[in-house]
């Protein structure tokens, strides 16, 4: 096998991509521009890449460095929920132009390619992910929340569109995605944040009422299932390709934010702080539906919240 291409991989989900892909032996290169992580913290025996996943340069640089990438892992994207409302414009920008770059290497290539995509491209659909997976989004005159959303759903039509061309494009919604290194801060995850809270001696902010649910998951099982995307050849059951195939990566197991302060509040001693006012377009409910990927790939979400939440605070602990 030649060379993996990971976008983003100096990032949260990236990074522990790369790590797994080092274990199996892998000739790994890393595309980042370090707008969400320090690019120093990339591992030895990484090739690494400073650019931008949206410049044609930056994918010419990559091949120049290693070659032609057997397969890309396509993770580099702009996130954070407080940012998907305040820059719009750039979070469409880097969905769409850093999927068609990456769409444009792996045909130049003949690479396999992961295409990460969301639970946000189903936007506001209160049964999205369980029995309905059509998206329904709301008129952007009341919020900008689904420029992440709405730009993933046009990144899954950029996939389909290259598979009917005959390339080999797999697309993964990572769920909620949790643990050690995941970004903090005003535009972090959830779960970091708070961690990051109960860390300073800060009450742990919950925003609304508290009672939206997400299924949270374990970063290292989310990992795998990415690792199983991009190394099967064909589905395990027998049904043959998987080139169009779109996988949820997540637990099936419901949490309020409420719940999950009360967790992490049990764990650090912090206290809770609630408030009234939620983020634009927050969606109340999303719990996904991961059939497809047990039955064709084999994977199922196994470690849970609490077990997670415990490997977290151990390592925030241990870094301190």
């Amino acid at each position: 096998m030649g060379p993996v291409l990971v976008t983003g991989g100096t990032g949260f989900l990236g990074s522990h991509l790369v790590d797994l892909l080092l274990e199996r032996g892998h000739d790994v290169v890393v595309l980042d521009n370090g707008s969400r992580s320090s690019l120093a913290d990339c591992p030895d025996g990484v090739h690494l890449v400073n650019g931008d996943v949206r410049s044609p340069e930056a994918w010419s640089a990559v091949e120049r460095a290693v070659g032609p990438c057997s397969l890309i892992h396509h993770l580099g994207a702009i996130n954070g929920t407080a940012r998907f409302d305040r820059e719009a414009t750039a979070v469409i920008d880097v969905a769409l132009n850093g999927a068609l770059q990456a769409i444009n290497a792996a045909e130049r290539w003949g690479a396999r390619l992961v295409m990460a995509s969301s639970p946000e491209a189903f936007g506001d659909n209160p049964h999205a992910m369980q029995t309905d997976d059509r998206s329904i989004f709301t008129p952007p005159g009341e919020h900008l929340r689904h420029s992440y959303g709405a730009s993933k759903y046009l990144v899954e039509i950029l996939a389909q569109d290259a598979v009917h061309r005959g390339l080999d494009v797999r697309i993964a919604r990572p769920c909620n995605a949790y643990g050690p290194r995941a970004s903090a801060g005003e535009n972090g995850q959830v779960v970091a944040m708070m961690f990051e809270r109960a860390i300073h001696g800060r009450p742990l902010d919950v925003h609304g009422d508290g009672l939206q649910t997400r299924c949270f998951t374990w970063v290292g099982d989310v990992v795998n299932g990415l690792d199983l995307l991009g190394r099967l050849d064909e589905a395990i059951d027998g049904s043959g390709s998987l080139a169009g195939a779109s996988f949820n990566f997540g637990s099936t197991v419901e949490t309020t934010i409420l719940d999950l302060a009360a967790r992490i509040s049990s764990l650090t001693g912090a206290p809770v702080h609630q408030e009234g006012q939620g983020h634009p377009g927050d969606v109340k409910r999303r719990r996904p539906n991961p059939r497809s990927a047990k039955t064709l790939l084999g994977w199922q979400a196994v470690t849970t919240l609490d077990e997670g939440l415990e490997r977290t605070w151990s390592v925030l602990q241990a870094e301190r």
